[in-house]
């Protein structure tokens, strides 16, 4: 999977040379606009499986090679971007006001490039450059701004742009629904690669090495735990479904067994040991039966010499 941000045209022609299969995310600008912009009743309704998603596909000239394009439209994702939408326009347009009214007092002292600075700030929101339009003009010495919401801007996002996602893959002879369905995977890889920058539980560093040979070895085990990680957090999904990383590897820490030592009973005796597990809720119980944990428990007890 390749996300936006690395969908160059130099990229695509490593991936290509390498002989790999690949799915890439295109910006909105390298997406065919015809193709881009196709309305949602065009699109097919995907299977079950990908619910709110509709998409189209066609073979296409992308980066001067022919390529599979599937055009995603997920309506959970549009109603994210909607939000995202009017949440900056409801701090975009107040601030605009704001600005204005603050020329229009007679002391006002502002620079050109300063009010530009500041309408970008305003403005820097999600699309709200593309749907807030403004005249900014001198007039004997002093500057005034006026600004209107572009309804018709606002009414070409909803139908043409939010909840679009443009895909690219040199897996000619796959179906839309299996394109959409390898990108959704990358979601999943997300979270993983976040713990190694992040979390305290497959961290990457620190590394305390220098030389190659070593960081190489160091880069190993650590894909190694990934893949380890990733196998038994799929057969958690079995047994509780839902559970995040961060929330499996806690309730696998509370699984603990604790040896109880007693006294003996006579001076020449031993003390004796009782092996006990800790409480457990219902999901670390059926983590517990999925992944195998009681073949892991020391089952011995008994009498230990006492210390001397």
């Amino acid at each position: 999977m390749v996300d936006k941000g690395s969908a160059a045209l130099a990229n695509t022609m490593e991936l290509e040379q390498a002989g790999v299969g690949w799915i890439s995310a295109l910006p909105w600008n390298q997406a065919p606009e015809e193709f881009r912009e196709r309305p949602v009743e065009e699109l097919l309704a995907l299977s079950s499986s990908q619910p709110g998603v509709r998409a189209a596909v066609e073979r296409m000239i992308v980066h001067g090679q022919e390529y599979l394009c599937v055009m995603k439209y997920s309506a959970p994702f549009a109603s994210e971007q909607l939000h995202s939408v009017t949440t900056a326009l409801g701090k975009a347009l107040p601030s605009m006001r704001r600005l204005a009214v603050e020329l229009a007092k007679p002391a006002a002292r502002f620079t050109e490039a300063g009010i530009r600075n500041k309408i970008a700030r305003s403005l820097s929101g999600a699309f709200a450059s593309e749907l807030v339009r403004y005249q900014l003009e001198q007039h004997d010495g002093r500057w005034h701004l006026q600004f209107d919401f572009d309804t018709a801007a606002f009414e070409r996002l909803i139908t043409r742009r939010l909840g679009r996602t443009t895909l690219l893959t040199n897996r000619r002879d796959w179906t839309a629904e299996q394109v959409v369905a390898g990108y959704s995977g990358q979601q999943h890889i997300e979270p993983v690669f976040r713990g190694l920058k992040e979390a305290d539980w497959l961290g990457w560093g620190p590394m305390h090495h220098w030389t190659d040979q070593k960081i190489r070895v160091h880069a190993f085990y650590c894909m190694l735990g990934i893949s380890l990680l990733q196998y038994i957090y799929k057969k958690a999904q079995t047994a509780w479904a839902g559970l995040s990383m961060e929330q499996l590897l806690e309730e696998l820490r509370q699984i603990q067994q604790f040896a109880l030592l007693y006294p003996p009973q006579s001076e020449k005796g031993l003390n004796r040991v009782a092996l006990v597990l800790s409480k457990q809720t219902l999901a670390q119980q059926s983590l517990a039966k999925e992944l195998g944990l009681d073949a892991l428990r020391v089952a011995k007890e008994g009498n230990t010499p006492t210390a001397p």
